[in-house]
Order: C-alpha cells, then structure tokens, then sequence
C-alpha cells in the first residue's frame, strides 16, 4: 500500500504562511528542485484541499507553456501529467487536466486510493486539509522544511491541535541557506485513530 505523505514547508516557529498568506519567505535553490524531482518521480496521486488546488491550478498549466527554467519546465510536465483530488465540499468544477473532486467519504476514497497506487500519495495543501487527515488516520509521514526565518504570525502548520500527539523522527537532509526537511512519521497512541 501506498504513503500517504504531507510535505510542507515551514517558518522557525512553525508557520506555513504568513498574516496576509505571503510565501515569500521560502529559499528555493539545487537541494530543493533535487527533493522535488525525487519526491515527484515517487508520486502517483496528488490530494489538494480546495484553497490550494485553486493557488496551484493558477500557476502550474501555464508554466509547462511559459516556464521560467528547464527545472519548472519538467516539474510542471509532471503537475501536470499526474491524477490530482481535490478534497472540497465547495469546488464546482476541476479544470485542470487529471483532476476529480471528492466530496463525501473522504476516509473510504483515500484508502481506496493509497490502496490502488503504485507509488506514494502527496498531500499539497494547508493546515486544513493536514488537520482532516491527521484526524482521520490517514497520514504515514510528514515532511517538514524548516527554513531559518521568524515570522512571528501567520498560519501554523498544526492549527487545530488541542492534544498532544507523538511523532518519531526518521530522517533529517540538511540544505543550503540554512533549511532543514525533517522525516517524521506519526506514533500510535493509546486511544489514537490510525487506519492504513
């Protein structure tokens, strides 16, 4: 079966945006494009929440026409190319290429998914989406880029958290600038919903 994997990256003190929703905090440079070839080469689905689908959908399309570098050029043939869902109550229409809406039985879909994939299942979304599948059991690793910026307010990337919950530490890649992606992946608790 297949991972379901949420990659995010995140201030010091462990915002994934800012007050006014700005990324412009983030470094982007050769370790971040190898980790976005490698993890995309493992991926067979992506998920989105409806706010992220909508910020990439705007952006990705286009760049495999107009893109800014050979990079983007091949990251966005494989946006593009790949089985998308988005989890949404509220989108009407997909317009992207490969791309359903999953409305109801959110649990029963993702399983059948991570089930049927060859390869892992992206999470590319905000807290929101993050905070469903926690609280559903679904999620089997998080990924976390820590970049060396204090932003002081704006979106944590565990929002909705009011228990404590464990998580084991699997992996640490150490980049330039500063930036760190740590391997997590989450340790049942007594009481703790999990399901594969």
């Amino acid at each position: 079966m297949a991972k379901l994997i949420v990659s995010m990256m995140t201030s010091l003190d462990g915002f994934i945006e800012g007050p006014n929703r700005e990324l412009d905090w983030t470094f982007e440079g050769p370790e971040f494009e190898e980790y976005c070839d490698d993890m995309m080469e493992r991926t067979d689905t992506i998920l989105f929440g409806r706010v992220s689908y909508e910020m990439m959908v705007r952006y990705w399309p286009a760049a495999e026409l107009e893109p800014r570098s050979t990079w983007e050029l091949g990251l966005a043939r494989k946006m593009n190319s790949l089985p998308k869902i988005v989890l949404s109550r509220t989108l009407e229409r997909a317009a992207w290429n490969n791309t359903r809406i999953v409305r109801d039985r959110v649990a029963d879909e993702v399983k059948a998914v991570k089930a049927q994939a060859a390869k892992n299942v992206m999470v590319f979304g905000g807290a929101g989406i993050i905070a469903s599948l926690r609280k559903l059991g679904l999620i089997d690793e998080y990924r976390v880029i820590v970049h060396p910026v204090v932003l002081g307010k704006g979106t944590p990337l565990f929002s909705d958290v009011s228990e404590r919950f464990s998580l084991r530490h699997t992996k640490t890649a150490r980049w330039a600038m500063g930036v760190d992606a740590l391997y997590y992946e989450p340790v049942d608790a007594p009481g703790e919903r999990r399901s594969a």
